[in-house]
């Protein structure tokens, strides 16, 4: 890593920063033949507990001998027993997961900036900037022989795919800043600027199917079997941005502030239509520093030290969920077989539209108005801030598009929606000292309401399923006008009847338990998240400890339709047993109506929790015991992260994440947040 920073003359300051990594790293199969896994331990929560884990040879269950009298290789241990196959509803053991495929990551990548600053005159100064990011990425997938369930086995097509991707991206900025005070009352500042950035990513990949020989030795793409489908695959993506922006300040005597900026972003020409490449987003601020005022200050009675009063006002424009001419009608080519006499039949290729055109495709812009204050009181010893905000994102980029089947094709994206975002954040703090002895406590809090206000009725069935679906039963979430956010969406259960199986809401009264009668069952927002952060410190020892939550969110266990054989306590605790009793929460185990049931209210949980981050204990060696060594700062510490947690969900974690927005506060079995002892030595010279 470099750092770097020289004054070649009074007026001219360049800089340099520079940071390589080379990476390897081995990773393990996220899925083949059929299925996919987010992690090993979404695996282990499928397993039915009365299973057993592993067979000796001599003791094989009737359908594993079958598997392999049919050519299936079955994985086995170091000890050479096979692993169990003999799940229901196609659970695969997670050893066998982990062995379907092996997989190698590896790459390079060079990232930093190259900067001068020219200040030719007293209070001006000119920047240019370019930022850069180099990078070389390879993968290596072997597909391995194995057997985990019906649909997730791999027979004999024990393939190597390798993938290259190469990232060159460049971002040159150039600004100019100008400030002036005018009477020793009026300051002024203005900047004006402009920024250019271009994106170059390159994708190849090459791969076979089938390997001529099922050895490790032979496990690359140049020893193909001979019945084997070779492929080869790549893409070049190029995408620019030109920016220009402005901004204008102005106080006086730091009594009242005004703040006015402006921005022009161009899209490239794949991203949006060339009459709407341009987005303009202006925005605007205003305080008022009470505590300046001279009537405030005649009043040395009053504990406040400053007060302030704020506003704010601004736009942005977002392009992200657009890539590659999607608003286009792209020529695509397509083979079919056609009858063009009465004794004739073959294949042809021909051209088509990929899609509809949209020449209206725009910007997706968010509005947002804030109005705040911050107060410091008792010799700046309390802290307050407070803020009101209201967020409209409005023009939302949506994909789902109604339109005529006669029209023979499917629609580019449409701006099509609005959500609106709205609460409070408040922030608290504290501070003192006795003696040797400093502290300082602060805590913050945001409330938030959220809500899809429009969602124009061209839009599927005006609502947008989420893109994670349960088998027939269709999407955990959904994105309506009148709803939350990616609102969790499914069935409600009513009670469990005298056999322990679940009685569903007919909500349509038609006597049918349907698609029609799924209702909102959850919302993975939170009505609120706080924080807490505590320091102190005493001589030369001190202390951080550093925590924050979420009330009022709700977590779906996606993978839960599995549950019904109870592995987990909760579920277990919580079941329904032969006894006749009914008022329990879990139906008994049945493949019957197992879909809904897991895509039901049964399996929303309340992810409130509160996670102590950090605590850090450190000491910094007296100066006089370092000098000698030439040494300016000595710290040693010791720290536990993400140690505790307190929450009422059964699941890993209530802190779910997910690479889709629609898969917020979804389940998917994802790995814990990892708890770490960190011992550290800093040392500055």
């Amino acid at each position: 890593m470099l750092n770097a920073d020289y004054k070649i003359k009074p007026w001219l300051k360049v800089g340099v920063t520079a940071n390589f990594a080379n990476y390897t790293s081995k990773m393990i199969s996220d899925g083949s033949g059929g299925t996919s896994y987010v992690s090993m331990i979404a695996t282990v929560f499928t397993l039915a507990p009365y299973i057993a884990d592993t067979y000796s040879p001599s003791a094989l269950p009737k359908p594993m001998e079958a598997l392999i009298a049919n050519g299936f290789t079955l994985l086995r241990n170091p000890n050479g027993d096979y692993y169990s196959c003999m799940g229901t509803m196609e659970q695969v053991h997670p050893m066998v997961a982990i062995r379907t495929a092996d997989k190698k990551n590896t790459g390079n990548s060079l990232m930093g900036t190259l900067y001068g600053n020219f200040t030719p005159f007293k209070n001006f100064t000119f920047t240019t900037r370019l930022g850069y990011r180099i990078a070389n990425d390879n993968t290596y997938v072997h597909n391995n022989l194995y057997y985990g369930s019906a649909s997730a086995s791999n027979k004999d097509r024990n393939g190597v795919t390798r993938t290259n991707t190469s990232t060159n991206y460049y971002q040159w900025e150039n600004f100019a800043n100008y400030n002036a005070t005018l009477a020793e009352k009026h300051n002024l500042s203005a900047m004006l600027g402009m920024s250019y950035s271009q994106s170059d990513i390159t994708y190849v990949s090459a791969g076979v199917d089938k390997i001529a020989k099922d050895d490790n030795l032979y496990a690359d793409v140049n020893f193909p079997a001979g019945d084997a489908v070779k492929s080869v695959n790549g893409i070049n993506n190029i995408y620019r941005k030109l920016s220009y922006f402005g901004r204008l300040s102005y106080d006086y005597k730091n009594r009242y502030i005004a703040q006015f900026s402006m921005r022009a972003d161009a899209a490239d020409s794949s991203i949006l239509p060339e009459n709407n490449r341009w987005g303009y987003f202006p925005s605007a601020s205003l305080g008022w520093t009470i505590s300046n005022e001279e009537f405030f200050k005649n009043h040395n009675n009053t504990p406040i030290t400053f007060l302030k009063l704020r506003g704010s006002w601004g736009q942005n424009g977002s392009t992200s969920n657009l890539s590659g001419y999607k608003y286009s009608n792209a020529l695509i080519t397509n083979a079919a077989g056609y009858s063009f006499s009465s004794n004739q039949f073959i294949y042809t290729t021909s051209a088509q539209p990929s899609q509809l055109y949209n020449p209206d495709l725009k910007w997706e812009t968010s509005e947002q108005l804030n109005i705040g204050v911050d107060l410091r009181a008792f010799n700046d010893r309390f802290t307050f801030g407070m803020d009101w905000y209201n967020k409209k994102t409005k023009d939302l980029i949506v994909s789902n598009i109604i339109i005529p089947f006669e029209a023979g094709n499917s629609a580019a994206p449409m701006n099509a929606g609005n959500v609106e975002n709205k609460g409070f954040e408040f922030e608290l703090g504290w501070k003192d000292n006795i003696r040797d002895f400093n502290y300082s406590i602060s805590a913050n809090l945001a409330t938030l309401k959220n809500e899809v206000t429009y969602l124009d009725p061209h839009v599927s069935g005006g609502r947008i399923e989420g893109s994670t679906t349960m088998a027939s039963n269709g999407s955990f979430s959904a994105f309506e006008e009148g709803y939350p956010v990616w609102y969790f969406r499914g069935y409600q259960v009513d009670h469990l009847d005298e056999k322990g199986n679940p009685v569903f809401r007919d909500n349509d009264k038609n006597g049918v338990i349907d698609a029609s009668d799924k209702a909102m069952i959850g919302k993975p927002m939170p009505d609120f998240t706080y924080g807490v952060t505590l320091t102190a410190n005493y001589k030369n020892f001190d202390l951080l400890v550093f925590g924050n939550g979420s009330v009022g969110n709700d977590v779906f266990m996606s993978y839960s339709y599995n549950h019904i054989f109870y592995p987990l306590k909760e579920i277990y605790d919580q079941r329904w047993t032969p006894d006749g009793s009914t008022n329990r929460k879990y139906a008994r185990p049945q493949l019957t109506n197992a879909d809904k049931y897991g895509l039901s209210d049964a399996y929303i949980f309340d992810g409130s929790y509160f996670r102590i981050k950090q605590i850090q204990l450190g000491y910094t060696f007296p100066k006089k015991l370092i000098k000698h060594a030439l040494l300016e700062n000595v710290r040693v510490y010791a720290s536990l992260d993400n140690f505790f947690l307190f929450t009422k969900y059964p699941g890993l974690d209530p802190e779910v994440s997910s690479t889709s927005t629609s898969g917020m506060g979804v389940d998917y079995g994802n790995y814990p947040t990892t708890k770490k002892v960190v011992f550290g030595l800093s040392v500055t010279f």
